[in-house]
């Protein structure tokens, strides 16, 4: 039985031992294999990680200097100036890419790719060397080209290398995932046969450790590829997006930026359509169209386009999307490769804003070289000169010059643009078919980084109408509309140049004449303001015909005309040319087909005896002109020193006549009036005195010209009414009856709009009847303008206040316009008073002015009734009444009592 048990453990240990040796002779055949499969493998793994490490970092090295050749280059662009610094960086990154490319162009399996995309980036070279020669000398061109030509180079030379990358890291991760499965494999299997070989255990056990390191040491290489592809993803400038299925998978750090997402988890769970705008900008279906173009990389390869995306934020943005597929452990994965050209488009919008206002301003331009050759021009240039683009590019502007600038005015400009880089100001050019017109030019010149001058730019306009408007506004500032003679600034303007040319030849004299029309506001009142235009036009022209070209005639306004003898030898020579202007004024002017005759009053002044500024030659030929005027008109008058003394008085005059009413200075005194034939007394004539207090009492004469052309006439007129209204009340109060108080009315007063307001507030503060005020004006004031004068007369007849015609027969009025007059009386001037015993003629029109004034219902009054003949003559008249001196003169209000206490003047009536 033991030997059983030893045989059969002898047995079971040679049978163990049979095992044993069976499988530690399989162990080490199975080993010896499996170790030089191990060897193989990782020699294969070696050589594929290695190829791919060392092409990943090629490309790496490739894009840095590709990607700061391409911002280098737009920088340049964008300053539209090449620096030599720049030109030296441009030439070192060409250098790097080009030896990059020769490393790269060595891989045997992709060495035709390489190829290509070295001759990319010599075309792409070359395109850009062309903008670097235009960008300093035509712009427009160099963007041109860089928009048609240069970024789309820019493109496929970036595409073609991101197309690249996919296919190395393919490689890369099918090697490390063979090596992965090999191992897995050998692991395995070793242990299986340790089990059946432990005497190779040890033996497997140092394989198994040592390929362990190695695998650990070739996991740790391929994670550290894994970093630096890693690292190149997310570094990129472009957004990276993978996707598989419909779904992102992965994207860089720049995508993350793009689309405004906080991380790649969140990103993760968005759609493609979330990243983009329902409607593309050319109204293409966002979603549809672009999966389209994801299904086409598929099947025909990378797909390239324009995309409108959308961040989330809501921000749409332009990019170039470059689609690439690829079929990675039985699933297609889908590389979007997204690159922001906002900044690229903002550019190509520029350009075209640019060319668009360049082609479409209304303003000429111009842009030159440094030498002043034409490079290019725009539309507006060949509307404004008649040139085409083609005629004039490399010519110099000074072909449009016309001529009428000096040599020294280009000298200037070029000096100013030398000085300040610009100049602008007005010039005259001729167009091309021959016609001179006026520009308004701006030059410009344009410099580099260093400040030397590359091109010159022109702007101009073509301001022939603007010079006509100019040319007519002028025309109004110095000439008169109506006469189009020189007004009073053009006159004064060469009165000025005629006296500074006569101060500098001693010796020399000029004369100044002041020409006013007679009667010329009786014309233009009684037919009207357009034959008073047509009387100032003719007579502008007759004056002109009356001086030498070489004198100045001019209108100085209203009817007043003013004219310069440039040279005269003595004052006779003005006197003839005045006397030369008056016999042109013996012929009747034609006004609205009614020959009308005007004359003139001419008063002269002559450098330098009468004054040595045009100020006082003026002033002394206006004092002349109304001496003139004097003597009624039709003469002329030379300036002589009493005149200004005359003029003096009269400033004076005047000066104390403002002050007069507020000093109280003013009185009144009171005329009589009586019936001639019984010797009642039927009124009194207010008559206004001044008592100066240098020249005492001085009568209406000595100043009221002076209160009519000034208008004081109108406050004064105002107080004599209220005063004579007043008295006339004192007195009915003190002595009851029924007499009249006659007070004048002056055309100025007469005329004036309150009126009717100062004759209601007299009488109604004085409490006299409105029937007891009589208002004396004459006929010429009445004449003036006939409706309004009757309409005002008829206001003031309905309160009552009666009229009487002052100075009656000597004016120019029409008897049948008394019938419309609401008068009450005719007071006969006494000029025909004066001789009515001897003059047979003067007593026949008293005689019908009292017969008409009877059949009229008028009373009558005499005025001037100095002797006792005449009175005695007007009582053969019925019912005519009378004052003068022989009636009684002007008293003050005492000696107005006195009169009217005694009743009739016994000396007159004895």
């Amino acid at each position: 039985m033991q030997r059983k048990c030893d045989m059969r453990k002898i047995i079971i240990s040679n049978l163990l031992l049979l095992m044993f040796l069976v499988g530690a002779a399989s162990g080490f055949f199975v080993s010896v294999t499996g170790w030089w499969g191990l060897q193989r493998g990782a020699q294969d793994f070696n050589r594929l990680h290695d190829s791919g490490s060392v092409q990943l970092k090629q490309m790496s090295d490739l894009e840095i200097p590709l990607r700061h050749s391409q911002a280098l280059f737009l920088e340049v662009l964008n300053k539209q100036s090449l620096s030599a610094t720049d030109k030296g960086a441009l030439v070192h990154s060409d250098s790097a890419v080009r030896h990059q490319l020769i490393k790269l162009a060595q891989d045997p399996q992709r060495s035709e790719q390489w190829i290509r995309i070295g001759e990319l980036h010599e075309r792409l070279a070359s395109s850009r060397e062309r903008i670097l020669r235009l960008i300093e000398k035509d712009a427009a061109e160099a963007y041109r080209i860089y928009a048609t030509e240069t970024a789309s180079l820019d493109k496929q030379l970036f595409d073609s290398l991101h197309q690249l990358m996919p296919q190395v890291l393919d490689a890369t991760q099918a090697a490390y995932e063979d090596g992965a499965a090999f191992n897995r494999n050998s692991r395995n299997l070793l242990l299986y046969m340790s089990l059946l070989a432990t005497v190779f255990f040890c033996l497997t056990a140092w394989l198994t450790y040592r390929e362990s390191l190695e695998r650990r040491r070739k996991s740790a290489q391929l994670d550290r590829e894994h970093t630096l592809f890693r690292t190149l993803f997310e570094s990129t400038s472009d957004g990276v997006i993978l996707q598989s299925q419909d779904r992102f998978i992965d994207c860089n750090q720049a995508a993350l930026k793009l689309f405004s997402v906080s991380g790649v988890q969140d990103f993760t769970r968005l759609k493609l359509e979330q990243l983009q705008p329902e409607v593309q900008p050319d109204n293409a279906q966002s979603g549809e169209t672009l999966c389209d173009k994801i299904q086409q990389s598929l099947s025909t390869g990378t797909q390239c386009c324009e995309w409108q995306f959308k961040s989330q934020d809501g921000k749409e943005f332009p990019a170039e999307v470059s689609i690439n597929a690829a079929r990675i452990a039985d699933r297609d994965i889908i590389q979007l490769t997204i690159r922001d050209i906002s900044g690229r488009k903002q550019i190509e919008r520029s350009i075209l804003l640019a060319n668009q206002a360049f082609e479409s301003s209304l303003e000429g331009m111009t842009i030159t070289d440094a030498d002043s050759n034409i490079l290019t021009v725009n539309s507006a240039f060949s509307t404004i000169t008649g040139y085409s683009r083609e005629e004039v590019i490399g010519r110099n502007p000074r072909m449009l010059s016309s001529g009428r600038q000096t040599r020294e005015f280009y000298d200037e400009m070029w000096q100013s643009i030398g000085n300040t880089g610009k100049w602008q100001g007005e010039i005259w050019n001729i167009r091309k078919n021959g016609d001179i017109y006026p520009q308004w030019l701006n030059i410009s010149s344009v410099t580099d980084e260093h400040g030397k001058v590359t091109n010159y730019v022109g702007v101009f306009s073509d301001i022939s109408e603007r010079k006509s408007t100019e040319e007519r506004i002028l025309y109004q500032v110095y000439y008169d509309q109506l006469t189009t003679l020189p007004n009073r600034v053009l006159f004064t303007d060469r009165l000025n140049q005629v006296m500074a040319s006569a101060k500098r030849r001693p010796g020399s004299r000029f004369a100044t004449m002041f020409i006013d029309l007679d009667r010329f506001k009786l014309i233009n009142d009684s037919m009207g303001h357009d034959a008073g235009d047509q009387l100032l036009q003719q007579v502008g022209h007759r004056l002109r015909g009356s001086i030498r070209d070489s004198d100045t005639v001019a209108r100085m306004g209203g009817d007043e005309f003013t004219i310069v003898l440039s040279e005269v030898k003595s004052p006779k020579d003005a006197c003839l040319v005045a006397q030369k202007i008056l016999d042109a004024f013996l012929a009747p002017f034609l006004l609205n087909g009614e020959e009308v005759y005007v004359s003139a009053s001419i008063g002269i002044s002559v450098y330098p005896d009468d004054g040595n500024t045009t100020a006082i030659l003026l002033k002394n030929a206006d004092m002349a002109m109304y001496r003139a005027k004097t003597t009624g008109g039709s003469w002329y008058e030379l300036y002589d020193e009493g005149l200004g003394t005359q003029a003096s008085l009269r400033l004076a005059m005047e000066t104390s006549l403002h002050k007069a009413l507020e000093r109280k200075e003013f009185e009144l005194q009171y005329q009589p009036q009586f019936d001639c034939g019984s010797g009642k007394l039927i009124g009194f004539e207010a008559l206004l005195r001044w008592r100066h207090p240098e020249r005492g009492l001085l009568p209406p004469d000595a100043f009221i010209n002076i209160a009519e052309e000034t208008g004081l006439i109108v406050p004064i007129g105002e107080w004599v009414l209220l005063q004579a209204c007043r008295q006339a009340q004192a007195w009915r109060k003190e002595f009851p009856g029924h007499w009249m108080m006659a007070v004048n009315l002056s055309a100025r007063q007469f005329q004036s709009p309150t009126l009717m307001q100062q004759v209601s507030t007299a009488l109604e503060q004085t409490g006299l009847p409105h029937f007891c005020l009589e208002l004396e004006i004459t006929e010429s004031v009445v004449m003036q303008n006939l409706s309004a004068s009757i309409a005002t007369m008829h206001e003031l007849a309905e309160l009552g206040v009666q009229f009487a015609i002052d100075d009656f027969g000597t004016g120019h009025s029409s008897l049948a316009y008394l019938k419309k007059l609401p008068i009450h009386a005719l007071k006969i001037d006494r000029s025909f008073i004066c001789d009515i015993v001897t003059d047979q003629d003067d007593a026949a029109i008293v005689s019908a002015i009292v017969a008409m004034s009877g059949k009229l219902g008028l009373r009558v009054v005499a005025e001037g009734i100095e002797n006792k003949e005449q009175l005695q003559a007007l009582k053969s008249f019925k019912g005519i009444a009378g004052q003068g001196y022989l009636l009684g003169r002007p008293v003050a209000a005492q000696g107005g009592t006195m009169i009217i206490a005694e009743g009739k003047p016994k000396s007159a009536f004895a």
